[in-house]
């Protein structure tokens, strides 16, 4: 899922995203989720229309792509409003957009976990005539303009809806707090991963040996707690809650643990092998060990209690802990976890849309008299403590916008009030009749048929597109857009691509690659607009996985020559293979080049490279070579590789070895992490050389690496659907 704010301001320079979300998400005063200051229940938020140039407001835009779902062009205000229905307490617009979205957050396996939910722009006073009842809609596409609403201008009721099966989708749960009796989902996993400690968890003072599980002068940790760890720009933040949502002391910061993970596996790694351990663990599982806190791929753990030291605010202080002891649970933020404040609530047995429930309302009560005013209520919804609780409510409650209900839904405010006993109630009885008219102008529901019951979950519509801006996941529409089916040049579908069509080739890949990005952290905008503008030109959009396959296939004295069956041939005329046979890129024997030819995602090139992979996924022993190969002082012989087609012939290692050299590989090659090159938010020559250069150096005769105008052309393709920019 790539979802968007509704308004899309420019981003400042060295933004956060917190303070982006909130220029572009500004809410009213009025209009809050998911009460009003009366307690009735209010399924979306008023949102303030950012300004533009020109002082002009900007437009309301989609949030993700889906299908228009209902459109409804704004009443034209009249001269005189006070008699009109929409004219109550001032004009308020009804032009209304909803969005059906279809979409994909995460997989196990190769079964995806797909999602539908609604997006709801009310009060616009001007909708686009391209916005049509049943077309497709991309994410940023301009809807229309904020309205009115009771005679304020710039506002939009916008709110986020699904039913009980997609709540169980999209957040793995629909009642309660997550069960943590076990660990949590592994279909969909992101943001920030999360480990439930015993309250018998040990604490060391001083961390253990790296291969030891347990360590010297523990003790109990006293409490049961959650520790969570997110990466952002490369730093490391671990965090400790308690279950009532409060943290433990100051977050902790790991300087570059992000770019140094590769780096720590291999140390784990090589503690087990200092003492002559009978069984060592695979680098690539101990590097999602150290990622995930658990094994997502398809490498084994083994010996499966690999200790995972970190160290973390306890109550006593700081201390270190292993993550991977037995009883530890694991989650992401994916889960939902109650400690990290989501609350799902249900108030619709009685058919109303008064708010019952006393979570919500003793929250207001601000002097505990169990009377709640409207001015109580104002305030502590201002409150940023209230706000936060707030935020991670899904509700489930009727809808405001069922016509026929209305009377049934608004009837209490005519019997109560902060003083019905002997004042006056929210709203007079003789009053109600222009309020239920009112009221009946701008619903919708009976006229959208939109296929989910007028009772349903609400979602705050700013926590739930923070929550999935972290998830990155591409759905098969929205790889599509990125690689285009007119990009795929015909003479690559009939040779690289053996016939197959783009959509085949996508769909191939397309799930790996989602895992692959998740485990090397390719989880931001601007990071998967550079890999997949990369990967757009390194393996020609998915349809060339070994580099001059089309060559070997053209060859008239080998028409049924299959490159992966025996892909060692040189045929005639590719003496650039040679090129690689002087110790380059590890080449140091007659028919490496062709050998160890590019394959993969990244076209992973040369015998050094193919062998240090190897030893990372545990194919290869690395006692086999020790130094690196372009110190002519150690003379260095890689280890020959049997089956380097495996490379390529399986899907999963054609695109994790991409994965492997974009955050390994480089660095193991005298380069950072790829995603340490990434130092902006924009994709420019400039930021485009710099990670073509780390993937694929510099040509002495141009001075550039290979191919950098398209790359830039690709990555700029992809940064137009991925980043936020209209």
């Amino acid at each position: 899922m790539i979802i968007s704010p509704p308004f899309l301001p420019a981003r400042n320079a060295n933004e956060t995203e917190d303070a982006y979300l909130d220029r572009a998400m500004t809410a009213a005063a009025h209009g809050r989720y998911p009460v009003s200051n009366l307690l009735g229940w209010h399924g979306g938020m008023h949102l303030i229309a950012p300004s533009g140039n020109n002082n002009t407001r900007l437009p309301a835009r989609a949030i993700a792509d889906g299908t228009v779902a209902y459109v409804r062009q704004p009443t034209a205000m009249p001269a005189d409003t006070n008699s009109h229905a929409l004219g109550y307490k001032g004009w308020t617009d009804d032009g209304c957009v909803v969005i059906r979205h279809y979409t994909a957050i995460g997989a196990a396996d190769a079964a995806e976990t797909t999602a539908r939910f609604f997006s709801i722009y009310l009060h616009l006073n001007s909708v686009l005539p391209a916005v049509r009842l049943g077309e497709l809609i991309h994410r940023k596409a301009e809807l229309g303009r904020a309205g009115m609403f009771e005679g304020e201008a710039g506002i939009i009721h916008f709110e986020i809806i699904c039913d009980d099966e997609n709540l169980r989708r999209l957040i793995g749960r629909s009642s309660g707090d997550l069960d943590t009796g076990s660990s949590g989902r592994t279909d969909a996993v992101f943001g920030e991963m999360y480990f439930k400690l015993p309250t018998s968890t040990q604490v060391y003072p001083a961390r253990p040996a790296l291969h030891q599980t347990t360590g010297v002068s523990g003790a109990a940790l006293g409490e049961e707690l959650f520790v969570g760890i997110s990466y952002r720009r490369g730093n490391a933040s671990v965090t400790t809650y308690r279950s009532n949502t409060t943290t433990l002391g100051d977050a902790l910061t790991e300087v570059d643990a992000e770019y140094n993970l590769y780096q720590n596996a291999g140390q784990i790694i090589a503690a087990y092998r200092t003492t002559n351990a009978a069984t060592v663990p695979a680098r690539s599982a101990v590097y999602e060990l150290l990622r995930f806190g658990r094994i997502l791929g398809p490498d084994a753990l083994n010996p499966d209690n690999t200790p995972h030291w970190r160290q973390i605010p306890t109550p006593a202080g700081q201390g270190w802990v292993n993550l991977n002891a037995t009883g530890v649970n694991k989650y992401s933020d994916a889960d939902a976890p109650h400690w990290a404040k989501w609350f799902l609530l249900q108030d619709y047995q009685d058919g109303d849309s008064r708010c019952s429930l006393d979570v919500v309302r003793n929250l207001l009560d601000v002097n505990d008299d169990g009377i709640i005013t409207e001015a109580e209520a104002q305030a502590r919804m201002g409150r940023e403590e209230v706000q936060q609780f707030m935020r991670g409510v899904v509700a489930k409650f009727p809808t405001e916008w069922h016509r026929g209900s209305v009377a049934t839904r608004w009837s209490w405010l005519t019997r109560e009030g902060p003083n019905a006993t002997t004042g006056p109630t929210h709203l007079a009885q003789e009053d109600f009749p222009e309020f239920q008219r009112h009221t009946e102008a701008l619903c919708f529901w009976e006229d959208a048929n939109l296929g989910i019951e007028p009772t349903h979950w609400h979602f705050h519509p700013r926590k739930f597109i923070e929550h999935f801006r972290k998830c990155g996941w591409l759905s098969r529409d929205e790889l599509a857009r990125i690689y285009p089916d007119a990009s795929y040049p015909v003479t690559a579908l009939a040779t690289e691509g053996r016939g197959r069509t783009p959509e085949s080739i996508r769909e191939t890949y397309r799930v790996i690659t989602n895992q692959v990005a998740r485990k090397y952290l390719i989880d931001s905008p601007i990071r998967m607009a550079h890999f997949y503008g990369q990967g757009a030109v390194e393996s020609m959009m998915f349809a060339l996985m070994v580099e001059g396959s089309a060559d070997f296939n053209r060859n008239p004295r080998h028409a049924s020559f299959q490159p992966e069956t025996n892909g060692y041939y040189v045929p005639a005329g590719r003496n650039d293979y040679l090129y690689y046979l002087e110790n380059r890129l590890g080449n140091i024997e007659a028919g490496d080049g062709p050998k160890y030819r590019g394959r993969g995602m990244k076209q992973l090139t040369g015998r050094e490279n193919y062998s240090k992979y190897w030893v990372y996924r545990d194919w290869l022993d690395p006692a086999t070579f020790t130094s690196p190969w372009w110190n002519p002082s150690r003379p260095n012989r890689a280890p020959a590789i049997d089956t380097p087609q495996d490379l390529s012939i399986s899907a999963y290692n054609c695109i994790d070895a991409g994965g492997w050299y974009w955050d390994a590989g480089a660095a193991s090659n005298r380069f950072r992490s790829i995603n340490s090159v990434i130092a902006t938010d924009t994709i420019d020559r400039t930021s485009v050389f710099a990670v073509s250069r780390a993937i694929n150096g510099i040509n002495r005769a141009t001075g550039e690496p290979n191919g950098l105008p398209q790359r830039i052309t690709a990555s700029q393709h992809a940064g137009r659907i991925l980043l936020d920019a209209p």
